[in-house]
Formats: C-alpha cells, structure tokens, sequence
C-alpha cells in the first residue's frame, strides 16, 4: 500500500500573512506621507484654483453682460467739435455708464453665489511634484467656499492713432476681492480686470490736454 506525506502548510500561511502585511504597511505609509505633505500642498492647490475658478466666472459674467448691454460708442459718448473741425469735449451719458457698472456687478455677485460651494479632487500623484505622475493615483476630495466684493468704475483714455487721429477708448476696470475658507485654510485672493466697452477713432485736432487725459467715472 502507498501512502502519500502530506506537504506542511505552514510555510505558505506565513507566505500570504508577509504579503498582507507588507501591503497593509505600503498603504499606511502612502497614506501618512500624502498626510502630511497635504498640510503644505493643500493651501497653495486651494488657492490656485480659487483662483481659476474666480477669474472665469469674474470675465463670464462680465463679457455676457456687455454683450447683453450691447452698447456702441454712439450711445456713451458724443463728440462736439467747433466749426474749424476742432475737438471741443466728449460729452458722456452718465445714466449709462452707471448702468454699465452696475448690471456688470450685479452679474459678477450672482456668478460668483453660484460657485459658493466647491470640491476639488487631488490625484495623488500631485504629491511627488513629478510632472508624469501628477494625474495618478486616487484622488483626494476638498471642499472650499468663495465669496467676494466687488468695484468697478469706467476708463476713457486716448491713443495717438496716426496724423491726426486719435482712438478714444472706454473700458471697464473691474476689481474683485475674493475670500476663500475651507476648513484649514483661508485666504484672499484680489484681482483687478479690464474689459473694452466701446472705442473710436477721432479724426481731427483735438486740445493736448484730451491727448494724455485719463479719466474715471
């Protein structure tokens, strides 16, 4: 009769248990670097997004609002001359340039309250500052809030264009203070934006006086 040892199993458990281990301490240790490195990380990412997200719907909501205005330079600003074809002042509407203002930052107030609440995902790889490895890996989920104020007031300059031409500009200088809270971290963020409303080009002598003039509305 033949009889067949049987193979010990021992060796194999301590085998898999070795394995498990050695996994379980791998993932511990990703998870305590990535951590502690996000105390450092997590600000600066915060923040550089914010303000991504901040600008885009700062230049949005002020360009649909121009576009819905729909404003040329006719209706802003009138140019007077003298019988000699010489420039005697640029009259401007100033219940239209308070409308300019206003609907642009009413429109920015309501487009930033839609961006209130926000969740930003952290791949992993971000922690090892390799450009290959920046998207890998599972993510880490971050929440943040954006809130801000807003100012804004109209710019007429002038730019020599040639022999006498010069082109009147008028833009909209829009300034946003943008505070951003999470919940170990705060900052604010303060950004200043430019937007042409309507531009001219003047033919004719105007006063040296019109040729550096900056003004504010």
């Amino acid at each position: 009769m033949l009889y067949y040892k049987r193979r010990k199993s021992r060796p194999v458990v301590k085998i898999i248990r070795r394995i498990i281990l050695s996994v379980l301490l791998s993932v511990l240790t990703v998870i305590v670097y990535c951590e502690i490195h996000l105390m450092d990380f997590r600000p600066e990412y915060i923040r550089t997004q914010a303000e991504i997200l901040s600008v885009n719907s700062v230049c949005d909501a002020a360009n649909s609002t121009i576009e819905m205005l729909n404003y040329n330079y006719d209706d802003i600003a009138k140019i007077v001359y003298s019988d000699s074809g010489i420039v005697q002042a640029i009259e401007t509407d100033s219940m239209k340039i308070n409308r300019i203002k206003s609907e642009i930052t009413r429109s920015v107030q309501n487009e930033i309250a839609k961006v209130y609440d926000n969740d930003v995902d952290i791949p992993i790889g971000a922690f090892t500052n390799i450009t290959v490895l920046s998207n890998w890996g599972p993510c880490i989920n971050m929440n943040f809030n954006l809130t801000g104020s807003f100012s804004s007031e109209i710019v007429s300059t002038f730019e020599q264009a040639g022999i006498n031409q010069t082109i009147h500009h008028i833009r909209l200088m829009l300034t946003s203070k943008i505070m951003t809270t999470s919940l170990d971290y705060s900052g604010n963020i303060t950004f200043t934006t430019d937007f042409e409303i309507a531009q001219s080009i003047i033919v004719g002598q105007i006063p040296n006086y019109y040729g550096t003039l900056y003004r504010t509305y």
